[in-house]
């Protein structure tokens, strides 16, 4: 009998230790400030601007093929994420022109490259896209 209350005692000491380390150590752990990482990529999707459709294309102009035409509610990923601009650099191609921002009609060159069929590029006119980060 001594030897098994003796393990009892062994045991709740050796449990109210952890449990004692854990509650410790969990504040610590949560008030912790995570190292920042490098930018990651946007989402994209349309504007209600352009009635919410952003053709998403196999080429950075309007006579590449359309793959799909995203709406205000569904998104794909921007490719790239650096620079101060949401899926930045951008690729130089084709004019095309859309009811930007602030509600007014652009012209602009801008694509950016997303990842709706990786590993082959796709694209969405910049100007007529809304960024999500």
């Amino acid at each position: 009998m001594t030897g098994r209350s003796l393990f009892g005692k062994a045991f709740a000491l050796l449990a109210g230790a952890l449990m004692t380390l854990l509650l410790v150590a969990a504040p610590a752990s949560a008030t912790t400030t995570p190292e920042p990482s490098a930018a990651e990529p946007a989402l994209v999707h349309a504007t209600e601007n352009n009635d919410c459709k952003l053709n998403v294309r196999t080429g950075p102009s309007t006579s590449y093929q359309a793959l799909i035409t995203l709406t205000c509610a569904n998104y794909t990923t921007c490719v790239q994420a650096d620079g101060d601009s949401p899926c930045a650099p951008y690729v130089v191609g084709e004019e095309y022109s859309c009811v930007g921002a602030n509600n007014k009609q652009v012209t602009d060159n801008r694509w950016a490259e997303v990842a709706w069929r990786a590993p082959e590029k796709a694209y969405v006119a910049v100007a007529c896209a809304a960024f999500r980060e």
